[in-house]
């Protein structure tokens, strides 16, 4: 997979990290109640992690 540069405004980025904060709860709560979901909380955790960077 290529990555790509994009830019954002500092309101497009708090949205996308909402966003995915809110999909990681709600995955969690998925896997607390006992579905396979561990993929997808991972590359939701690593996107979240990986916006925690941008500027």
């Amino acid at each position: 997979m290529k990555m790509k540069t994009v830019k954002l405004a500092e309101n497009e980025l708090a949205t996308l990290k909402a966003v995915l904060f809110t999909e990681i709860q709600r995955v969690k709560k998925e896997k607390a109640n006992g579905a396979n979901v561990d993929d997808l909380l991972e590359q939701y955790e690593q996107a979240f992690e990986a916006l925690s960077f941008a500027q």
